[in-house]
């Protein structure tokens, strides 16, 4: 064990069920079942976490009550007898790695989506669910649920506790967060129902009680019971108070509950510009919510006996080890942390932490899923939810000589994937440091993970024993003297430079981040997520910035949850945004610009921005393709697109050669 965290990794218990160590997986839907049952995917996605090293567990969120109940189409599922053979391999699996095993069960409520479910979805009350920053959209008004169908999910609820108990699990976690039905009757707002199950704090709480009870008597005081609970409801529409919380975190406590995992519920149509996006949320963040619990069941009960379990952006070991050894919690919780490494917790106990794989805060494993309807990806692990999950990497058969054009994160991870299978690796980069577009995608403001990506990057070039040559511009001829078996090509990408009049007096989005000195009065022309961040940038620098974007959406390209906060910045720094709009002229002083009503708008410019794309720089590849035997195009060179596909492109390559 690592001397430097004797808290965190040495065992605790949740109820009657030890831990090796004070970790736990958090439960993090991935939308990669078939069906609702347990797939080669998805026993691979757990096996890997649990070989990894941490304590428990906590499968994703799994559906008590199909079809109302469902999620996402990919979502697990625990409402019959049939998916439990599937379950008893999934908390073998999870077993066998050494980590206990529990399963969130969960009914979405007026959070589902009629697309997937099929009919108008249930509630407390026909009130209809806010604006969601994860789920990036309000949702239509819910039937209100009568008594007697209330009484049918608490039983759906203990029957699936029975079955995850059948099936080898350890525990259960009732999911009480967000926009699910847990959150949903202990909110006031959510809840308005003026019968047993509404109105005081008392009935709010019925339905969880009723559950726990009926839990406890089909499984026993020995099965361990979680509530991942929001402990406060924040925004305009919020409906559960601290106060609340601490009543509600106490009356668990008293019906027996072993451990609560405090979280904070969110709605909000828009955030200020101190709204902080997940790519800058500091380390620990939910801990102090566990503070407060603490100090709340102290106060009123004169004791705190549930465990609680703190987390929030919790794979600094430090920072996690502190909240431990000053008694802020019993248990963290790690989430996105898992996803992009598996071996997280092994890495830590080994004293290896400059290995470990950074969770940069894209949000792009939530929006994959929850706006596209697909499994969760990622933009460090190209392995997660892609295919059937295995993380086997085959040894070459024979050792080649490998050239890697392109020291951004595709090339990389080309690089890095080639030389672990056993091939002789040298990578080029032009620049004089590695990281390609993260080099400006770490520069607008709240990007602080993204920064911790490069050194992850060079780290892993040493250790798989790549050689890398910086500042050297490789040409065919080069390449050609090389003696290659096979080339990478990850060259890249070219801005574009809009065709209108005066273009030569603008400057790109790349420029600007990368120091570029700009005039007090900027327009930027594009705004997507580039532009948009560009323009985030200047604004906070107190620049007098107008974004010209020709769509009727600014910074679409960008997860829900970013997109939302940097439109709240953006509006917080005085950005003007004009949409369905097209710059057509340059000046020495102005923009002309021209409406979707033929209108035109002049703006006044010092500096002109463009942030309207790229071009992939395939020049290398088109040259060798028809040359070597074996070459590849990846990347911004092969088309670009967001992150998890060049990290994806980059592995698979690496893996072909």
């Amino acid at each position: 064990m690592n001397p430097e965290y004797p808290n965190l990794l040495s065992p605790g218990k949740i109820g009657s069920v030890t831990l090796r160590n004070k970790t736990v997986m958090a439960a993090m839907g991935m939308s990669q079942s078939d069906n609702g049952f347990v797939n080669k995917a998805v026993l691979n996605h757990y096996a890997a976490r649990a070989n990894g090293g941490v304590g428990a567990v906590i499968v994703e969120v799994t559906c008590v009550d199909t079809p109302l109940g469902l999620n996402t189409n990919g979502m697990l599922v625990i409402d019959d007898d049939k998916y439990i053979p599937g379950m008893t391999q999934l908390a073998d699996v999870i077993h066998k790695g050494g980590a206990k095993a529990f399963l969130q069960i969960s009914h979405t409520g007026r959070g589902a989506r009629r697309k997937i479910i099929g009919a108008q979805p249930v509630g407390p009350s026909a009130v209809a669910m806010p604006y969601s920053f994860m789920m990036g959209l309000a949702n239509e008004t819910p039937r209100a649920l009568t008594v007697d169908e209330i009484h049918e999910i608490e039983e759906k609820y203990a029957q699936a506790a029975l079955r995850a108990k059948k099936a080898g699990f350890d525990g259960v976690e009732i999911h009480s967060v967000g926009y699910y039905l847990g959150q949903q009757f202990l909110s006031s707002t959510a809840n308005i129902r003026t019968d047993e199950y509404g109105g005081s704090r008392k009935n709010r709480m019925r339905f969880h009680l009723n559950i726990v009870r009926r839990i406890r008597e089909l499984c026993g005081n020995d099965f361990a019971l979680i509530i991942k609970l929001s402990v406060v409801e924040q925004g305009k529409d919020g409906g559960i108070s601290i106060p609340d919380g601490i009543y509600y975190s106490k009356e668990f406590q008293k019906a027996g509950v072993d451990a609560i995992e405090v979280l904070a519920g969110k709605w909000s149509s828009e955030s200020g510009k101190r709204e902080k996006p997940e790519s800058a949320y500091p380390d620990c963040m939910a801990v102090p919510l566990c503070q407060i619990v603490k100090a709340g069941l102290i106060l009123t009960t004169g004791k705190k006996t549930v465990k609680l379990i703190g987390g929030g952006r919790a794979q600094n070991p430090e920072k996690a080890e502190q909240a431990l050894a000053k008694g802020k919690c019993d248990f963290i919780f790690i989430g996105h942390g898992l996803l992009v490494e598996p071996n997280l917790v092994k890495l830590i106990d080994e004293g290896r932490e400059d290995e470990i794989r950074p969770c940069i805060g894209c949000g792009h494993c939530i929006n994959n899923q929850l706006q596209h309807g697909e499994r969760a990806i990622c933009s460090g692990n190209a392995v997660l939810a892609r295919g059937d999950n295995d993380p086997t990497i085959i040894p070459a058969e024979k050792k080649k000589n490998v050239v890697v054009i392109g020291g951004g994160v595709a090339g990389v991870e080309a690089a890095r994937i080639a030389a672990i299978r056993g091939h002789n690796v040298n990578l080029y980069e032009a620049s004089d440091e590695i990281g390609g577009q993260i080099n400006f995608a770490d520069k607008p403001p709240f990007k602080d993970h993204f920064s911790l990506l490069k050194p992850y990057l060079r780290r892993q070039l040493e250790l798989t024993g790549v050689t890398v040559h910086l500042g050297k511009t490789v040409t065919k001829e080069d390449i050609l003297n090389m003696n290659a078996d096979a080339v990478v090509c990850a060259t890249g990408s070219k801005p574009v430079m809009l065709k209108i009049e005066g273009a030569d007096r603008g400057i790109f989005a790349k420029d600007v981040l990368a120091g570029t000195p700009t005039g007090r009065n900027v327009v930027v022309i594009g705004g997507g997520s580039t532009g948009s961040e560009t323009a985030e940038y200047l604004g906070k620098q107190g620049k007098t910035v107008t974004i010209v974007e020709l769509s009727d959406v600014i910074a679409g390209n960008t997860g829900k949850t970013a997109q939302t906060v940097l439109l709240g910045h953006l509006k917080g720094y005085g950005v003007k945004i004009l949409t369905e709009s097209r710059a057509e002229k340059i000046t020495a002083s102005d923009v002309i610009c021209k409406d979707k009503s033929g209108n035109t708008i002049t703006l006044k410019a010092d500096t002109v921005v463009f942030a309207v794309g790229e071009r992939p720089d395939s020049t290398l590849y088109d040259e060798l393709k028809d040359i070597l035997p074996e070459v590849y195009n990846i990347g911004d060179s092969n088309g670009g697109g967001i992150l998890p596909s060049a990290v994806y492109e980059g592995y698979t390559a690496g893996n072909k050669i």
